[in-house]
């Protein structure tokens, strides 16, 4: 497996780089290791924040493992996430994340070697405007402490993170999602992710455990999208993951097929639904820069 990744991403790295970023993602491996026990991260303090993410999985935080910031060298021992995911039902450590808090006008950083790996960013302080907009008295009780214990110190309100996955992922080792996670949990040949095919991905990972949930509730919550609206997205969602489940039995094109179909059914019902303003808040909560795959 390992092979697979270094491989994938050592090929287009010149030699210098190339052995530098083996070094990187060696030491990578090495500060995953004593956490692939699920149990393990949570009894050394390991905490989750934000809920699981659709081919992403759920990010995991620890105290003594912070957010570097811009220009602090990035130990690729003390990584700033562990990211788990279902995987036929039970949760694995799937990717790690190193994050750096970046201000208004900082580049993304420069972190592996080579050019290989993709950064993108969260803007804290347009997804706070945005909260604070749908949800008054929520989003202004968060931005102000954002404010006092952030932004106040250096004023560096954009985080910047890179994950480095830890199964094959045809995206790259260096990319934001991984189409190839609700294949593994739904117990479904890996190889049929190869072609790297998002859309699918995002339909059969409607019919994984709370796939509705983490498709929607997050996005409606910032949008402030309202209770009858939101019943008809959970029931067009449901719909769909029903629809892909009833195919889990059957062949690749088929099953690809529901699933695309149940995902961009889900997508249009969304598009007609929420204004323009709603959607700009969710464009505020959405990861931004190179590396999204959406």
């Amino acid at each position: 497996m390992w092979r697979f990744l270094l491989a994938l991403a050592l090929l287009t790295a010149g030699p210098i780089e190339a052995q530098t970023l083996s070094r990187q993602l060696a030491e990578a491996r090495a500060a995953a290791a004593p956490y692939e026990e699920f149990r393990t991260a949570r009894r050394t303090g390991w905490k989750p924040f934000g809920g699981d993410a659709s081919l992403m999985g759920r990010h995991y935080f620890h105290p003594d493992n912070p957010d570097y910031t811009k220009g602090e060298q990035i130990d690729f021992l003390r990584p700033s996430n562990l990211v788990y995911s279902r995987v036929g039902g039970e949760p694995r450590l799937v990717a790690l994340a190193y994050n750096m808090r970046i201000g208004p006008d900082e580049a993304i950083p420069e972190g592996f070697a080579g050019s290989q790996d993709i950064w993108h960013v969260h803007d804290a302080v347009k997804f706070l405007a945005a909260m604070r907009e749908a949800r008054p008295l929520i989003g202004g009780i968060a931005e102000n402490w954002f404010q006092g214990n952030v932004l106040q110190k250096d004023g560096r309100g954009r985080l910047a993170m890179v994950h480095v996955w830890l199964i094959p992922n045809p995206k790259g080792t260096f990319a934001s999602h991984n189409p190839a996670l609700p294949y593994y949990d739904l117990r479904l040949p890996p190889e049929w992710a190869s072609d790297g095919d998002m859309v699918a991905a995002r339909g059969l990972a409607l019919a994984q455990k709370d796939g509705c949930k983490n498709a929607l509730d997050a996005e409606l919550f910032i949008a402030g999208v309202d209770g009858r609206r939101k019943r008809q997205l959970f029931g067009i969602c449901r719909e769909g993951a029903a629809r892909v489940k009833a195919e889990l039995g059957s062949g690749e094109e088929r099953l690809e097929a529901v699933a695309r179909d149940a995902w961009q059914r889900l997508e249009d019902t969304r598009y007609l639904l929420l204004t323009a303003q709603e959607q700009s808040r969710i464009a505020a909560f959405v990861e931004d820069g190179p590396g999204i795959c959406r």
